[in-house]
């Protein structure tokens, strides 16, 4: 047998691929005329929140978790519908799960007490046109849920908050 001969132990640091998700939404923003630090809410070493104005009383939050595990980073963008009462809150949960069967795209979920439209999509492979597209698909369905969502619970107006 040869001799083995030792190299010296080298620093090897991990190189990630892929976009970098922070870079990606703050490349949204910038499309939609937005600046990424006056709309950013919350930054911590594990998230980033986003707080964006679609409309006079509706705001669209854009979050990444998980930014210390590139492989598990997710991007959340969601707006909220509706706050769910006590009183008649039954009805409320049940008339919008009958409605979420026609999304595309997209849920409905509980969150706290409020009623919101949201999609959560892996950071891995993300690109702007990704995003964009799944904020299309919450802002053109918004409108839709909540015609829908009045008309089955028969009210005149939409509240708002």
């Amino acid at each position: 047998m040869g001799k083995i001969k030792k190299f010296a132990e080298l620093n090897i640091r991990k190189i990630t691929g892929g976009k970098d998700p922070v870079r990606v939404v703050e490349d949204l923003l910038s499309r939609r005329g937005l600046d990424a630090a006056q709309c950013q809410r919350e930054k911590t070493s594990e998230q980033i929140r986003w707080m964006l104005q679609l409309r006079e009383h509706e705001e669209l939050e854009v979050l990444i978790e998980g930014l210390r595990k590139p492989s598990e980073t997710t991007i959340y963008m969601g707006v909220n519908i509706v706050t769910v009462p006590i009183r008649g809150a039954y009805d409320l949960l049940t008339a919008a799960l009958e409605i979420a069967d026609g999304l595309v795209g997209i849920k409905v979920s509980l969150v706290g007490h409020y009623l919101v439209l949201s999609a959560s999509l892996s950071a891995v492979g993300i690109s702007v046109e990704d995003l964009e597209y799944h904020l299309r698909l919450i802002e053109a369905q918004q409108i839709w849920f909540r015609d829908a969502l009045a008309a089955e619970l028969q009210w005149d107006q939409f509240p708002l908050e």
